[in-house]
């Protein structure tokens, strides 16, 4: 199959390096669950083919009888492992002849367009680690309360902030993530406040649309069909090892510049998905 082309103009190294710090920057700002999760990146250092993240118990309160020792306890401690796993890659040919025929800005339109693709793939790959929220008790896998028009309620708001409660997660710090499907029915919510009703002066977020019970909502593609979920920023870990590279390479034979961004890094889901509730179609 032939490659697709487009055209492009001469790019210094130094120029590439501006065109990915530009790429990083957009993709972040394109991204809307990339902030609403815990960053690692600094612990994905060179060598490191993964981040091993410590977890721990705790401990038991009891009485001191008099005259009887207290038994000592010990605190167990386990490992979230993120493996440094995803190499992800957008590439494409820009011909020469387009460049001198162009009214646009291509190279800039394009690499553009390739971040905001690659912020999106990044949205999926958080959203496939909400899908493994604990399935086991405590169950946080949960049908919707109308099972008939699944359409999202209160009554299954209020739920979700139940379970997360019981994991001693304070639902004010928590996001709430539907899509297209439930907009409408979320915005039809009592209790629901507009993000541009907000009366602090708090910054929007990318997707965000509103607050329900203290938690705010943002709405995304990545959420597809009626599914929705609430997490606290702790339920899914990622890290670059690499952020995003903008390189080039001429191809002689079609007379183009061949373009390509890519990122590695890694995402997984942590404390056993105790974190993350999903509400799920009715099988």
């Amino acid at each position: 199959m032939a490659d697709a082309l487009m055209g492009v103009t001469e790019t210094s190294a130094n120029a590439l390096a501006q065109v990915a710090e530009v790429a990083q920057l957009y993709l972040q700002q394109e991204s809307k669950l990339l902030p609403t999760v815990s960053d690692y990146s600094y612990l994905a250092t060179k060598g490191a083919s993964s981040i091993k993240l410590p977890r721990s118990g705790g401990f038991t309160v009891g009485d001191k009888a008099e005259n009887t020792a207290v038994d000592s306890q010990v605190i167990t401690y386990a490992a979230d492992t993120i493996s440094l796993d995803q190499h992800r890659v957008v590439q494409f040919l820009l011909e020469d002849i387009a460049n001198e025929q162009s009214m646009v800005d291509v190279i800039q339109d394009a690499v553009l367009k390739a971040s905001k693709d690659l912020a999106y793939d990044i949205d999926t790959k958080i959203k496939a680690e909400f899908d493994n929220a604990s399935a086991s008790a405590p169950d946080h896998v949960i049908q919707y309360n109308d099972a008939t028009n699944e359409d999202i309620e209160l009554t299954d708001i209020l739920e979700m902030r139940r379970l997360l409660i019981a994991q001693n997660i304070d639902p004010n710090q928590c996001f709430l993530g539907v899509g297209n499907a439930q907009e409408k029915n979320m915005l039809l919510i009592d209790n629901f406040i507009d993000a541009s009703k907000y009366a602090s002066q708090r910054p929007i977020m990318n997707g965000e649309i509103g607050m329900v019970y203290g938690m705010r909502v943002i709405v995304s593609n990545v959420f597809s069909g009626t599914d929705s979920y609430a997490w606290h920023p702790t339920a899914v870990g990622m890290a670059f090892q690499q952020n995003v590279r903008v390189q080039r390479d001429y191809d002689l034979a079609n007379l183009a510049w061949r373009y390509s961004l890519d990122y590695l890094a890694g995402f997984e889901v942590l404390d056993s998905g105790k974190r993350v509730v999903k509400i799920e179609e009715t099988p």
